[in-house]
């Protein structure tokens, strides 16, 4: 077994993003791309080859009564009766405005948020499909069957989780 280069990210590259293959098709899902700023972009790859083919992004929707979608980082997602499901993880409301207003220190002043909502890739389109019992993130998730594990992460307080 080696490490190879498969390619590189079409865009900047992510900390805490959240990964799903299923097939040849690996899922990039939103990620920090700096301290407290995160992207909602959701990239899309063909695997062929031993090398990864970039193909048409997509962004999760904005959550219920926010603006705009600021993205995630240490989100858990999975396939479950053939819906790619996205949820959790944590973000800082209004980095993104700063950011785009100037202050490159973002989320400078802003209260991380631990996220519960779920959102579903249901036929090709995302949207809101409800909540977690707890918001929850940086953990790892699994996907056997139609169904999706969450293992472990932190809760909002930051505390470890040990539960599946």
């Amino acid at each position: 077994n080696t490490w190879k280069n498969a390619g590189e990210l079409p865009d900047a590259g992510t900390a805490g993003s959240s990964s799903v293959m299923e097939n040849n098709f690996l899922m990039l899902i939103n990620g920090e791309l700096k301290p407290g700023l995160r992207t909602d972009v959701i990239y899309r790859a063909m695997w062929d080859n031993d090398k990864l083919t970039w193909l048409k992004n997509s962004q999760l929707p904005p959550s219920p009564g926010e603006q705009q979608q600021e993205g995630l980082a240490g989100a858990f997602s999975g396939y479950s009766h053939g819906v790619l499901l996205v949820g959790g993880g944590a973000n800082f409301p209004g980095a993104k405005q700063n950011y785009t207003n100037g202050k490159f220190y973002s989320h400078e002043g802003i209260n991380k948020k631990w996220r519960d909502e779920v959102y579903g890739l249901v036929n090709g389109h995302w949207q809101y499909m409800g909540k977690m019992k707890q918001p929850l993130g940086y953990g790892v998730s699994v996907s056997y069957g139609d169904e999706v594990f969450l293992i472990g992460g932190e809760n909002a307080k930051g505390k470890p989780v040990s539960s599946v």
